[in-house]
This record gives structure tokens, C-alpha cells and sequence, in this order.
């Protein structure tokens, strides 16, 4: 069971690492392009949150939640899953579409509601407006593509999916160095948008490889008959019943994300930059965030759905405390480094041209107090994914309500002594908060779970985990070196380290590993 579960999620994590890699490559040219206080910047950054609310709740909102798990019950009738799908993306097309022409036409609004500070900038309002009007249009775009992509995962066809967000960052890189001078108040905006186009094409070009055949257009010059047949079908029906509670779990998320936004705007309180000192922060975050957890998500819950709907209660239980095994073992070393060296590392990927000194102060404080929740961050990721096999999303939607008035609550009262970094430190205590709840209820839902070897692996792992977070500051503050090659030693040395001592204290994951390389050779 777990050999093919760390075989699609390897299958994930290399696109994602992939991705992530070329995502800093895109965020360093960013870097050095538009610096931390730029308007054109700080109006993108705005412009394509907006879009990217409506993409959380009826885009990966809608897959990883409802399209997946219940696909995932027919896995063995493809017929069934491309039927459904087309049904799926005849909605969605419809749907997405309405949304993105209220984007635009409502774009003015929007900008005001989530960043009223840029109000008193006309220049970099006006910006945010006009972005926001273009970027709408990649909703539709990747809304389409996640139907299709859940269509994959559902067939356990995970490498596209795993290599498809690789597309946004290889539009940016050759966009900014080519067009970054000659277009640059508009060069971000339209890199999204390509992007979008190859998201869309990539999944579809395998998902007809498949057998799939693309009823859209069809549906669309028939389309009172087909929303007879799409709002007909109990499939979609069941779907749509369980995606109202994700719908709010989604508007929870963003609403942390607009609390934040609103805070940061707030330049006299948090300071000058803050909004993309927390953009930055953010995305190194997102990194083992996304490498480790959202690699494992799509993969288990397959698995968990299918369990959950032969009664298999044992090795739903089995994966579960796998999965957390694993979280685990990567995530506490890689949140111990970021909580250690945290200047060091933003120093090292963003520090270049119009990123200054004062940019890397800042974005270092907010890094290292979203460093404290990481772990939270992504068990949270976890356990809502367990309850989305369970077919329960009311319950990941009351947790981060709770979740989110802690996290109004100690944002608004930590940026006045903290700045930017203490809208960073509430958001990471209202993850712990939401992961405690989380647990509680799915206890009560599926009954005791068996710890006990967990327990000790997690005892060794944050032991390990400290010292290789003091080596690496002691290493950082002792090397008088150039910066990259100081950070090339930490790694490696880290590494070594954490290899060694995981091997002497019996790591499960580098056993694992110890034995297939001696069965390689």
C-alpha cells in the first residue's frame, strides 16, 4: 500500500520541486526587477489575489475537496469519470465565466475593498484596476484546467498534474528577461494570462490521450438540453451539495489572506514594503509547504476515499498516521533551519538590485514568524484532506472561521509592536489553534488513533532538528565567505548532519532509503 503512495508522491514532488525551483528563479528575477516598494509590483501583487480568491473556491477549491474524492470512487469506470467531467466543465465554463466578467466589471470595487490603503496612490490604484480587469481571465482558464486535472488524479494519472504548474513560472522567466524593460508596467499581467492558455492545453492534450473526448462545445450550442443533463445527474448533484461548505472554508481563507492584505496596506502602522515583504516570505514558505504536503494530499486521498467506501477503517487509520510520519520527518528540520537563519536565506535567494538592505529586514522578520506555524500549516493541509474523503466539509469550515477571527484578532494587535512580522506571527498561532481543533474533531469522528511509534520518531526528529538549526547559524556567523558559498556549506553540512544522526537513530524514511540504494547496486 505505502510503496505506491511514495511512488506517485516522489511522481509530484519532482514536478513541484521542479516548479518551486523556476518559482524562485521567477521570484528573484521579480526580486531584481521591481525591489519591495514598487508600485507596478505592489499593484500585481493585489490584482492577481483577486482572481486567485474565486480560483481557491471554484477551482482547486472545488477538486481537491469534491471532484477528486468522488471521481476517485470510480476509478475503475472511465466512462463514468469522463461523463461526469463534462458535465463538470460545462458548469464551470458557464460559472467562471459570469465570475470573470463581474471581475472586470467590478475591478474599481474590488481593488478599494481589498486595499484600501492604495486609494491615496491614484497612480498605483490605477494600476491595480487595470491589472485586475486582465487577470480575471485566468480564472476561467485555470478553472477549466483543475476539472481536467481532477479527471487525472481520479484515473491515478499523476504526472501531468504534478508538471503542469511548471507553466507559469517558464512564461515569467523568459518574459521578464526578454520584455522586463520594454514592457514592464504590463509584463506580469500578460505572462499570466500565457501562462493560464498552457495550463489549460497541457492536461487536456492527456486527458484525451486517455480516451476523453471534449463535449464543451457541443453542450454550449445545446445548452438548454445540457443543464437539464448536468443538474439531472446525481453525481453532480452529490458534488454540489458537499462543495457549499467548501465554498465558505474558501472565503475563510482568503478572508485571512484580505485581513493581511488590508493590514499590510496600512504603510504607517507595518511600514513601507510590507505587502511584498509578505508576498516574498510567503513563497518560501509555500516551497516544502508545497514540495512535501501538497504532494502527499492528492495521492492519499484517492487512497482515503476509496478506504472510506469499502469500510477499510484499519488502513484508513494506517495511512493517516504515515502520512504524519512523513510530514514530519521533512517538515520540523526544514521550519528548525528557516526559524534559525532566516536572514540568511532571504538574504541569499532575494537579495539582489532593487532588493536593499531594509527589504531584506523586513521580509526577514515576517519569514521567520511564519516560520513558527509551518508545521501546523501543513498538518492542517492533512487532516482537512482526511476529512475530504470522509465527505465532510463542514467541519475544515467551522474550525477556520474560528481560525480566522484569532487570527483578526492577534493580527491587529501584533503589527503595532511587530510590524509586518506580526501579522506573520498571528497567522501562524491561528494555524495552531485550527490544528488542534481539527484533530479533535476527527477523533470523535473515526475514534482513537495508535501514536505511540510517532510520538517517539517526532521526540528524535526536533532533537535533531535543533541542532542542525544551531549549526547552521553558528556556520552562517562564522563563515567569512561569499554568501552563496556559505549557504552551499550549510546545506550540505546540515544535510550530512541530519543524515548521520537520522541513520545512528534508526529514521524509518532514511532506511528506506539506505535500502533501496543497496538493492540498486
Amino acid at each position: 500500500m505505502f510503496k505506491k503512495v511514495i511512488k506517485n508522491t516522489s511522481i509530484i514532488s519532482t514536478g513541484t520541486l521542479v516548479s518551486r525551483f523556476l518559482g524562485f528563479i521567477r521570484d528573484i528575477l521579480i526580486a531584481n526587477f521591481f525591489g519591495t516598494t514598487s508600485p507596478i509590483l505592489e499593484a500585481f501583487l493585489v490584482a492577481f489575489r483577486l482572481p486567485n480568491i474565486f480560483r481557491s473556491i471554484f477551482a482547486e477549491g472545488f477538486t481537491d475537496s469534491v471532484a477528486t474524492p468522488v471521481l476517485s470512487e470510480y476509478h475503475n469506470d472511465r466512462e463514468k469519470i469522463f461523463s461526469t467531467g463534462n458535465h463538470l466543465l460545462f458548469v464551470f465554463f458557464i460559472l467562471l465565466t459570469s465570475f470573470t466578467l463581474l471581475g472586470v466589471v467590478f475591478s474599481k470595487y474590488l481593488v478599494l475593498a481589498f486595499a484600501p490603503g492604495y486609494a491615496s496612490n491614484v497612480y498605483k490604484f490605477n494600476l491595480a484596476v487595470s491589472f485586475t480587469k486582465i487577470t480575471f481571465f485566468y480564472l476561467l482558464l485555470i478553472g477549466l484546467s483543475s476539472i481536467i486535472v481532477s479527471m487525472l488524479y481520479a484515473l491515478k494519472k499523476f504526472v501531468v498534474p504534478a508538471f503542469n504548474p511548471i507553466f507559469l513560472n517558464i512564461t515569467f522567466i523568459p518574459g521578464i528577461i526578454l520584455f522586463g524593460n520594454s514592457l514592464k508596467t504590463y509584463i506580469l499581467v500578460i505572462c499570466v494570462v500565457v501562462a493560464g492558455v498552457l495550463e489549460l492545453l497541457f492536461p487536456l492534450a492527456a486527458l484525451r490521450r486517455e480516451g476523453f473526448k471534449l463535449g464543451l462545445l457541443y453542450r454550449l450550442r445545446h445548452i438548454f438540453k445540457s443543464f437539464k443533463e448536468a443538474f439531472t445527474d446525481s453525481t453532480i448533484l452529490r458534488m454540489l451539495k458537499l462543495f457549499l461548505p467548501r465554498i465558505w472554508s474558501s472565503i475563510i481563507y482568503h478572508l485571512n489572506v484580505f485581513l493581511d492584505t488590508i493590514f499590510a496596506s496600512l504603510t504607517r502602522i507595518t511600514g513601507a514594503g510590507a505587502l511584498a515583504s509578505i508576498y516574498y516570505a510567503n513563497r518560501l514558505i509555500q516551497f516544502p509547504f508545497a514540495l512535501i504536503v501538497l504532494a502527499i494530499a492528492p495521492v492519499v486521498i484517492v487512497d482515503f476515499s476509496t478506504y472510506h467506501k469499502e469500510g477499510r477503517d484499519e488502513d484508513f487509520k494506517r495511512l493517516l498516521v504515515f502520512s504524519f510520519q512523513n510530514v514530519i520527518f521533512f517538515i520540523v528540520p526544514i521550519a528548525s533551519i528557516f526559524i534559525f537563519i532566516p536572514d540568511a536565506i532571504i538574504d541569499v535567494v532575494f537579495k539582489h538590485g532593487e532588493f536593499t538592505d531594509i527589504s531584506l529586514s523586513i521580509t526577514s522578520s515576517v519569514f521567520f514568524f511564519y516560520s513558527l506555524g509551518l508545521f501546523f500549516t501543513c498538518a492542517i493541509k492533512l487532516l482537512v484532506t482526511t476529512f475530504y474523503s470522509l465527505k465532510d466539509t463542514k467541519t475544515p469550515a467551522k474550525t477556520a472561521t474560528v481560525a480566522l477571527i484569532a487570527n483578526g484578532i492577534l493580527s491587529a494587535i501584533l503589527m503595532f509592536p511587530l510590524k509586518a512580522g506580526g501579522l506573520a506571527l498571528g497567522t501562524s498561532c491561528a494555524a495552531v489553534l485550527n490544528f488542534f481543533l481539527l484533530y479533535r474533531a476527527l477523533i470523535r469522528r473515526i475514534g482513537a488513533i495508535e501514536w505511540e511509534d510517532t510520538k517517539q520518531q517526532l521526540i528524535r526528529i526536533i532533537l535533531v532538528s535543533l541542532l542542525l538549526g544551531l549549526l547552521a547559524r553558528f556556520l552562517w556567523l562564522n563563515l567569512h565567505l561569499n554568501k552563496y558559498l556559505s549557504a552551499a556549506i550549510i546545506a550540505f553540512s546540515c544535510a550530512g548532519l541530519f543524515a548521520g544522526l537520522g541513520l545512528l537513530l534508526k529514521f524509518k524514511q532514511l532506511l528506506y532509503v539506505k535500502q533501496w540504494i543497496l538493492k540498486k547496486k
